[in-house]
């Protein structure tokens, strides 16, 4: 029977050091993730692993060492099928897609360890898939999405693209990143993509259908941010198949250490009642109406009720900012 698929994944974010928020070992998390993804891939003999962006996490290519590309080359190497990625905002300098040919992703196009993907045909008999990648631009429109459609010859069509979306997205989400939000349902068009394959926002959005048409919407291969979120997800792939005509898609998830081995939560909550002192102490330094204006406000911090470690913080903060200035 004719059959075409892929393996989907996005938001990898390899870096050679682990976050603040992490006592365990990030970059040793991230390659086991990929070599997981290469063993998923061959057992279900895809076409191609999709990458929606953001293989890097760190976009100034100086700060990016050349043992990222060697590790991620020799990877790759013992994958069964090719890898054709398009480009996150992390992977490029200043939102700026010219510079990919200095930034490290470049490297890898050039060397051939990925596919650098806009529009590729996938065929088995009767079944032309064509893929179709769009990369990161904070200018993103949805025309710019509702333009792509099936071509003569197209039984099935999927398209990759790197900017923020979802089946209900909150209206705050679009103020906070300053970017587009796209709505699922805004997208379905009748010759549309049949699947579209989200990166960009690594909340785990799993699988939504509507009119037929397929949203994966995984959320980041990566755990980096010590957030709610991720101390919950389990990083996934997607497998989308077109299988005798037929499209389907199925969430793997990735063999990862719990959250509570791999997040500094001790120190994540130091951090967090500290800031709650920090911010009383603000508010109480407003609101004092004891303060004596003939004295110095290093004085008046001094009489104030608090601990004396949180008194100690607030002078020191404020020596800080009078020798910058």
């Amino acid at each position: 029977m004719p059959r075409v698929s892929f393996l989907f994944r996005t938001d990898v974010h390899t870096s050679d050091r682990s976050p603040e928020s992490w006592k365990a070992d990030y970059p040793t998390e991230i390659w086991s993730n990929l070599e997981q993804i290469g063993r998923i891939a061959q057992a279900h003999d895809v076409s191609a692993v999709l990458d929606g962006g953001d293989y890097f996490h760190v976009k100034a290519a100086t700060r990016n060492p050349h043992s990222l590309v060697e590790k991620t080359a020799r990877i790759h190497k013992e994958y069964h099928c090719p890898v054709y990625s398009i480009e996150g905002n992390h992977d490029i300098s200043h939102n700026n897609l010219e510079t990919l040919g200095k930034q490290p992703l470049g490297v890898l196009y050039a060397a051939g360890v990925f596919e650098h993907l806009r529009e590729q045909v996938f065929r088995d008999g009767t079944t032309q898939v064509r893929v179709v990648g769009v990369p990161y631009s904070p200018d993103r429109t949805m025309d710019d999405l509702l333009s792509i459609q099936k071509k003569p010859g197209d039984t099935h069509l999927v398209m990759v693209v790197h900017a923020l979306a979802g089946l209900n997205p909150p209206p705050n989400v679009e103020d906070f990143f300053n970017e587009p939000v796209f709505r699922y349902e805004s997208l379905v068009r009748r010759n549309g993509p049949d699947a579209v394959c989200f990166g960009h926002w690594h909340r785990d959005q799993g699988v939504e259908e509507i009119e037929g048409r397929f949203f994966v919407n995984q959320g980041a291969t990566s755990r980096g941010a010590l957030v709610r979120e991720n101390l919950q997800r389990t990083p996934k792939v997607s497998l989308i198949e077109i299988d005798n005509g037929e499209l389907r898609v199925t969430q793997i998830p990735l063999s990862v250490a719990p959250a509570s081995d791999v997040f500094d939560l001790e120190r994540k909550a130091i951090q967090e009642q500290e800031r709650t002192s920090i911010d009383q102490f603000v508010m109480r330094l407003l609101m004092d109406t004891d303060s004596d204006p003939s004295e110095s406000v290093e004085d008046n911090i001094r009489k104030l009720d608090f601990a004396q470690d949180v008194r100690d913080k607030a002078l020191h903060y404020i020596e800080m900012a009078r020798s910058i200035g």
